[in-house]
């Protein structure tokens, strides 16, 4: 066996020695990149021509095994349970790997059972389209937790993993005091000149915005708000994230993480 995996929450490796009953799933292809679409544009005058942009628009995921039951009923019984598993869409499928889980957003796009006549075991073979393409992290990475700021200019500098083109940062900002009117918050990526503003939202203390760049959304205490500029997108490697606003004093916390994705 190739190791956890579940569906929608639900186990497909329940199989047990001591039985000998339950689901193997001995075959989980998941590590090839995701469907990738390019265009070339010739260039104007000379040979040669150009890619402008990437896109990775999906990815699938296969997985097949064995469902063995103890008699024709408990088989037909635990077949019906095991198609059931699959109805919906966009559920997580959440797959052992790197001692850990990496995590698909998935739909089945074709299930297969094929059983003989009395037997006691059938076989399966799943397929899943996932149209976010990356595979991800269970559970987010912190990257900067700065308590009780005061200066009007903060950088940050930390490492970002993940091997997906760009990781999605989500920052949280905790206003805990400030004074004067210069009503914004702005937030640049230092390594490709990204930058997020929130201006004339008659921020005050006790505030909580958070800059959420995997949902594109901009919230002041759970409300969405306006903004100006792009949701910021950091590439791995070395990285750097600066914070501004225009208070005459203000005392901060800032918390920025992103749960890596992978191609």
């Amino acid at each position: 066996m190739n190791g956890d995996i579940s569906y929608n929450s639900n186990n497909l490796q329940t199989f047990s020695p001591t039985t000998k009953l339950g689901i193997i799933t001995n075959s989980i292809e998941h590590t090839d990149i995701p469907n990738k679409s390019t265009e070339l544009y010739i260039k104007a005058d000379a040979n040669g021509s150009v890619i402008p942009v990437i896109n990775y628009s999906s990815k699938k995921v296969a997985i097949a095994g064995t469902i063995k039951g103890s008699s024709q009923a408990d088989l037909d019984a635990r077949i019906d349970t095991f198609k059931g598993y699959f109805n919906g869409k966009d559920k997580n499928l959440d797959i052992a790997y790197v001692a850990s889980q990496r995590r698909y957003i998935a739909t089945v796009n074709a299930l297969s059972i094929s059983r003989q006549q009395k037997a006691l075991s059938a076989t399966f073979a799943v397929e899943f389209i996932c149209t976010e393409p990356f595979g991800q992290d269970t559970s987010a990475t912190i990257i900067v937790n700065q308590t009780g700021y005061t200066s009007a200019l903060y950088t940050a500098s930390f490492t970002v993993l993940g091997s997906a083109p760009y990781q999605l940062p989500v920052i949280t900002i905790t206003v805990n005091s400030l004074t004067g009117a210069g009503d914004y918050i702005n937030i640049s990526n230092d390594n490709n000149g990204q930058q997020i503003l929130l201006y004339g939202q008659g921020i005050t203390a006790s505030d909580v915005i958070v800059i959420d760049s995997a949902q594109r959304e901009v919230t002041i205490n759970d409300t969405r708000v306006d903004y100006e500029g792009t949701f910021l997108e950091v590439e791995p490697g070395a990285a750097a994230l600066t914070y501004s606003d225009g208070f005459t004093t203000r005392n901060v916390d800032i918390l920025v993480e992103y749960t890596k994705r992978y191609l």
